[in-house]
């Protein structure tokens, strides 16, 4: 494999590469920056690595995920050992030729599940238990498939990418319980506290500070409906009550719960409990 430096800038000549690390000395890198994105896995020792003025403390398990152009540097005590896995996404499909952003994968039709889910700042993931041994058991297949190259080795190594690339955008998806935990209860209080006034889901997921599709996934993951389902469902559960204990006319319920329009009202009730 060929690297070449220009100024502070890496390039490699390949599209895709894996190596076995092993630092023979203590070891400090100057800040760079690369035009294909890396992936760092520690087999043993630690290492503190600073990615666009981060830190990451790496340690046996461990996983870190460098962008393109992403501005990097290590330094590493004598014995640390890795994997570095340096890749730029033309090699898993060739209509990413010209992309400078290892989320441009997402693009691709195999991992497309993972487009609104993925949290891309997440750049540092651990694996452990049954996830480590799977982890280390495709590296090790990875070192060697590229040391022996046996017969078809360039497709089992490419089919190999794409497995740990999986690997990895699952453990960087965002998990909807416990992203929404802490926040769950809060958000539908305010529906239900605010039922009468006009919500909407971009408006919601702007409270959260989440992209309205993201929201979306999250808040259906969490309720089993939809937000607009499940307003419309808060809604008529206080008209209904309003019908009951109240002596509030139908359109002045219709307002109260939040329609503007009263046939909608009227169709929506209806829907909602079998009767005018």
């Amino acid at each position: 494999m060929a690297i070449t430096k220009e100024s502070d800038k890496f390039y490699m000549t390949e599209s895709a590469s894996v190596r076995k690390i092993t630092c023979l000395s203590d070891e400090i890198t100057d800040e760079h920056i690369h035009d294909f994105f890396e992936i760092v896995y520690i087999l043993k020792g630690k290492s503190v690595h600073f990615v666009d003025g981060r830190e990451y403390h790496l340690k046996h398990g461990d996983m870190l995920v460098i962008n393109y152009n992403s501005r990097h540097s290590h330094t590493a005590e004598i014995g640390l050992q890795y994997v570095n896995i340096l890749l730029k996404p033309q090699y898993i499909n060739q209509s990413l030729a010209n992309c400078e952003n290892a989320f441009e994968l997402l693009k691709l039709s195999e991992f497309e599940q993972f487009r609104q889910i993925l949290d891309e700042s997440k750049c540092k993931i651990t694996f452990s238990g049954n996830e480590r041994e799977k982890i280390e058991s495709i590296i090790s297949i990875f070192l060697d498939e590229l040391a022996l190259n046996p017969t078809g080795y360039e497709l089992t190594v490419r089919s190999l990418f794409n497995v740990v690339l999986l690997f990895i955008f699952r453990k960087m998806a965002l998990d909807m319980d416990s992203a929404f935990n802490g926040m769950s209860e809060k958000v539908l209080s305010y529906i239900r506290n605010n039922c009468s006034k006009k919500l909407t889901l971009e408006a919601m997921a702007s409270k959260c500070s989440y992209n309205p599709s993201y929201f979306s996934r999250l808040f259906k993951e969490y309720t089993g409906q939809t937000f607009m389902d499940y307003l419309k469902k808060v809604r008529m559960e206080k008209a209904v009550d309003l019908v009951s204990n109240s002596d509030m006319d139908i359109l002045n319920i219709a307002y109260a719960v939040g329609y503007a329009e009263k046939s909608k009202f009227f169709k929506h009730f209806k829907e909602h409990t079998g009767t005018t």
